[in-house]
């Protein structure tokens, strides 16, 4: 009854689909060839047309052939077609397959026996396979002089199975009748990925933000998708296709979809207003260009209605726009993981500090203070104490300990800064570091000779270090820290140009903290004896 129910709604994605421009009498099909009855998405590739066509010209063909025949046996121009064919997914291995149609016939002993093991022959269901270096469980097998099939052993026999059956299933239904006369067309069945989606939706439902739930609705209102590219074809050169379950269920993709393109136009918009200052010409400039980008983007991917069947094109002269597009949607994010990278790497070299600092107090008992002469002068930083234990000894001998860090001997060794002192997206002075101690009434860093046991308030509830401004770098050999025991420590570390920044707790921890964190909060974490009640929970 089910798969009833399934090749009855394939039927009637057919239907829907042949009423469209797509299908003409006179175009080759995709064809349901090789198409298992559980297969969810199929594509076709036109290689040997694409390699051919004058819109190739510029492609690196000599390259790819180059490749094609050292690692694989072949030229690519000997390819015509690729058939990829993905079966719904299981728990075991991935049911997926290629079917390789060639130009000319193939010559099995002229294969890379590095990749294709074509002297070591397996029987697989009484069919003769090929062990292909690479993924576990792939195998090829030649089914005649032109078509290759690869894919995983278990699925190879389905797609065999499949070859000269007629159509059987969604996907294959669908493709038998799917015209196929562009550089590239894929058709993928929702229907039977449907309660598997659906699942997978119920158990993320409550890590879903409100905005995004509607979003959710999507595959419950699409039967199919097409996405068709063609090189060829300047005036229509992409289109997708989503095809509903009927017109009612149409209306309501288009206004999901519609407000989906205004949600994340506003998102784009405000995400690059923050970063694009509006006090000068240049900026405002800026600014005027994305809302005008995000407008192209918009108009561009708002699809086109027709009773099911919802469109979206894009003609070959849109492709420098298109870019142009994408390009400016991407500055968000890439700046984004840009900042993420080097809050990650900062995050790193303080968690390596920290644990020096353990390592350091684990073989003297103590924490590390500033080197200090016999009267009790400052003379080196706390930072050069804990060379011996971050694999740099041979620098911690060079230095003279009863001389001031900027003495004819010490001072020209501020020019060999271990890589760990330095931010990764800061700029400062050669030799200065933007990693100290917060120094202030009641600080870890008052006390000269301080043990672990003195933090009452707890080690996970004391800052031992910070990340401050790079204005407020200071020489890593100095015996200088920032000072935060004013009013607003909070603002000494933030200016309003980041975001927030990293601190390093007494355990070992780098936390990283919003410039809105509450200041009280801030200052009971900064003493190591205040005996504050913190909540863990309010700044992890």
């Amino acid at each position: 009854m089910y798969l009833t129910h399934r090749i009855a709604a394939a039927s009637l994605a057919v239907l829907a689909l042949a009423t469209s421009t797509w299908a003409q009498s006179d175009v080759p099909r995709i064809g349901s060839e090789f198409i298992p009855p559980d297969a969810v998405v199929t594509a076709v590739l036109s290689v040997g047309d694409t390699m051919a066509s004058p819109a190739a010209e510029m492609y690196p063909t000599e390259i790819a052939d180059a490749w094609f025949k050292e690692n694989i046996g072949i030229l690519a121009s000997d390819i015509d077609k690729i058939k990829l064919v993905v079966g719904a997914p299981g728990p075991g291995e991935p049911m997926a397959g290629v079917v390789v149609t060639l130009n000319k016939s193939l010559n099995v002993s002229a294969l890379n026996q590095e990749i294709i093991k074509t002297q070591e022959p397996m029987d697989m269901d009484g069919v003769q396979v090929f062990p292909i270096m690479g993924p576990p469980g792939m195998v090829m097998h030649v089914k005649d002089a032109k078509t290759v099939l690869l894919g995983t052993g278990s699925y190879l026999g389905s797609m065999l199975r499949a070859a000269d059956a007629d159509a059987s299933g969604p996907l294959a239904s669908m493709a038998a009748s799917v015209p196929h006369s562009a550089t590239m067309t894929t058709v993928v069945a929702i229907e039977p990925l449907r309660p598997m989606i659906n699942g997978l939706m119920q158990m993320q439902a409550d890590q879903i933000p409100p905005p995004l739930m509607e979003f959710t609705k999507i595959p419950n209102l699409v039967d199919a998708l097409l996405l068709r590219v063609d090189l060829e074809d300047p005036s229509d050169a992409l289109r997708l296709v989503m095809l509903a379950g009927d017109e009612s269920k149409a209306d309501e993709l288009m206004g999901i979809l519609e407000n989906g393109m205004q949600m994340g136009q506003q998102i784009f918009l405000a995400q690059m207003n923050e970063q694009i200052p509006a006090d000068d010409p240049v900026g405002q400039a800026t600014r005027q260009y994305m809302q005008r980008l995000s407008d192209q983007y918009v108009e561009m991917m708002t699809p086109e209605k027709e009773g099911r069947r919802l469109t979206i094109r894009s003609e070959a002269t849109q492709g420098i726009a298109s870019q142009g597009v994408l390009i400016g949607l991407l500055l968000p994010a890439v700046q984004s993981a840009r900042q993420a990278s080097r809050r990650m790497t900062s995050s790193n070299n303080m968690k390596q500090i920290a644990l020096a600092i353990h390592n350091y107090h684990a073989a003297y008992r103590k924490l590390p203070s500033d080197i200090v002469s016999e009267d009790g002068t400052p003379l080196l930083s706390w930072r050069v104490a804990l060379l011996p234990f971050m694999e740099d000894a041979g620098l911690y001998g060079q230095f003279k300990l009863d001389e001031p860090w900027d003495s004819p001997n010490n001072l020209p060794l501020m020019a060999q800064m271990p890589d760990v002192y330095s931010h990764p997206g800061m700029v400062t002075a050669p030799g200065t570091t933007v990693y100290q101690r917060p120094t202030g009434e009641g600080f870890m860093s008052a006390a000269e000779e301080l043990k672990f046991q003195q933090l009452t308030d707890g080690l996970s509830n004391t800052i031992m270090g910070v990340e401050t401004l790079a204005q407020d770098a200071v020489e890593w050999t100095k015996p200088a820290d920032v000072q935060l025991d004013g009013g607003d420590p909070v603002g000494a570390l933030d200016d309003g140009t980041r975001q927030g920044f990293n601190v390093m707790l007494a355990d070992g921890a780098v936390l990283f903290f919003s410039n809105t964190i509450d200041q009280d909060l801030f200052k009971a974490m900064l003493t190591r004896a205040g005996g504050e009640a913190i909540n863990p929970a309010g700044f992890r």
